[in-house]
């Protein structure tokens, strides 16, 4: 019954790669099955789309029943791509032959054919299966292995950046990147870029800079705006960023180097260049001491902070 309603339905015209994956997709659950794609050769004339027909056939083994789905193509098996003296005779008839002995030779002709792409279907599968690897890479860029591999080598020759992160990070930060508009100086929506990068909350707010040297270059025996007529510190027009990486316990020293050079380098992608990205961090447990209920003594715990 499945079969039939795969018959009826809309993806037998698509291309047979495709078809393929919407067949997989339709049969899902049944890793009994087993697929199978036999090509009928190309006929234009009498074929205008790929799928021509999809059969089931039942079939039993040594320890179980299995199910056999064959896809039929209006595609050239192997068979066809060879020379055809290599199975046939390269004349069926000759003048001493009657009408009868012609039309025999025919259909033997025929039956010879039939067995030939019977014995290449298992080559013609094996390529197929390879073809629609092929196509899977532009149909599922995201989820598809290779095209996941290819995808990360791209975007690490678009970030030309050392950032320290796993494939997984380095894919959601390339995604985000394609979306920079979305994020630039958003504080908020950085926090939740940065959190599902790490792994770790990220508070981020703004700082104000205080220039405790002069910007200003001297003008005679005075400095222009700075000591002359004004004194102390300089208040910058363009605030700095505050970072704070909230953890619920403390990592080793290496981590928290790794992930403070990770939240600076990909903030700057989002924030102006003339800001700068301090970074700390906070837990969320803290060590103290409670006084023991059923003993002398005090009884080291964890406290929530």
């Amino acid at each position: 019954m499945e079969i039939e309603n795969v018959k009826r339905s809309e993806i037998t015209n698509f291309k047979a790669e495709v078809f393929f994956e919407e067949l997989q997709f339709m049969l899902d659950g049944k890793s009994e099955r087993e697929f199978w794609v036999k090509n009928h050769g190309m006929n234009s004339r009498s074929f205008s789309k790929d799928v021509l027909d999809v059969s089931s056939e039942i079939y039993a083994t040594d320890e179980e029943v299995k199910e056999a789905v064959f896809i039929h193509l209006s595609r050239n098996s192997i068979y066809h791509q060879l020379p055809e003296v290599f199975f046939h005779p390269l004349s069926i008839s000759n003048p001493t032959m009657s009408n009868r002995e012609i039309v025999e030779a025919i259909k033997e002709n025929k039956k010879v054919e039939d067995a030939n792409i019977k014995f290449f279907i298992p080559f013609d599968t094996a390529l197929f299966i390879e073809k629609c690897k092929l196509s899977n890479r532009y149909l599922s860029i995201f989820t598809d292995d290779y095209s996941r591999s290819n995808l990360f080598s791209l975007a690490k020759k678009i970030i030309q950046m050392d950032i320290p992160l796993r494939k997984e990070q380095l894919y959601k930060l390339f995604l985000n990147l394609c979306n920079s508009e979305k994020f630039k100086e958003n504080l908020p929506e950085l926090e939740v870029l940065l959190a599902a990068i790490l792994g770790d909350d990220i508070s981020l707010e703004y700082k104000r800079k205080t220039l405790l040297e002069s910007p200003f270059k001297d003008l005679g025996p005075c400095i222009l705006g700075y000591n002359f007529g004004t004194k102390g510190p300089v208040i910058s027009e363009q605030d700095d960023i505050l970072a704070t990486i909230i953890m619920d316990k403390s990592p080793t020293y290496k981590v928290l180097l790794k992930n403070i050079s990770i939240i600076k380098k990909i903030l700057s992608f989002f924030v102006f260049s003339n800001r700068e990205v301090d970074v700390q961090y906070r837990f969320t447990e803290i060590s103290g001491f409670l006084l023991g209920e059923n003993h002398l003594g005090f009884d080291t715990i964890t406290l929530k902070a």
